[in-house]
């Protein structure tokens, strides 16, 4: 039943792509916006974000893309952050294809906006790392992704894509990892600013 009502939901966008023309070229402008999850790699916590980037293509096959990750919360308790927002900027490449995928991968440098938990009261060895001078900080991070589009029509697309992000917690306390797998998948926008050329 689950996988017939898939097929149904997206049945219609793939006829749309088969009798249109390819989107994916120079000078295409996209966006998208989603919810995300995130798994920290050295403590018990899933991470909830909104996401959202924007995403224009230099080249067909290179574009250049900023994005920011907004903390929600943590269905865990075993981590001492209470806010890690995040934004990147980088370059991606886009491996050619003769249909309406779109397969990328890219590198981002990024910063890291978080907040340590206050301190346990009365005060506990549960966190010794949540005891700074200033718990709010901004740290460099970086990250690899990678991804696949599919542009169903003229002006949207889906998306899904894999996030790695390394970075250490900038602060007076001992290093904390903030490494994290993120997930996201959802629609997006996306128009053509330039003419196309007509086919010779």
């Amino acid at each position: 039943m689950k996988k017939a009502f898939i097929v149904i939901l997206f049945l219609p966008l793939c006829a749309i792509a088969q009798d249109s023309q390819r989107f994916i070229t120079k000078g295409l402008f996209a966006g998208k916006g989603t919810l995300a999850a995130g798994q920290m790699t050295a403590f018990k916590a899933t991470n909830m974000y909104i996401s959202g980037n924007l995403e224009y293509y230099l080249e067909d096959n290179i574009s250049f893309r900023g994005g920011l990750y907004i903390f929600l919360g943590s269905s865990g308790s075993k981590h001492p952050l209470s806010k890690n927002s995040t934004c990147f900027t980088g370059f991606y490449y886009h491996f050619k294809t003769n249909n309406h995928l779109d397969p990328y991968i890219g590198l981002e440098p990024g910063i890291s906006w978080t907040q340590l938990k206050s301190p346990d009261k009365p005060p506990t060895e549960t966190y010794p790392y949540n005891i700074s001078s200033y718990p709010q900080s901004i740290s460099p991070v970086a990250s690899i992704t990678a991804g696949i589009n599919f542009f169903a029509t003229k002006w949207t697309h889906l998306f899904i894509e894999a996030k790695y992000l390394h970075g250490v917690l900038v602060s007076d306390i001992p290093a904390i990892p903030l490494n994290e797998f993120r997930f996201a998948f959802g629609f997006g926008f996306n128009i053509n600013t330039l003419k196309r050329r007509s086919p010779q």
